[in-house]
């Protein structure tokens, strides 16, 4: 699943979450420091996390 980086406006921390697909599109994403949704992604490179060997 996807890793995606976000930053809170409110408490003003970066946070990592891991999200598939559908919820990302869904957009209902949480500050895990004061549960607030006033955050914004930040611009990263993507990165997946599997259980596949390389």
């Amino acid at each position: 699943m996807p890793r995606y980086e976000f930053f809170c406006e409110d408490c003003q921390k970066p946070f990592e979450i891991i999200l598939t697909l559908s919820e990302y599109e869904k957009g209902d994403v949480h500050c895990p420091t004061c549960g607030t949704q006033h955050v914004h992604q930040d611009a990263t490179a993507f990165f997946a996390v599997t259980s596949k060997k390389s």
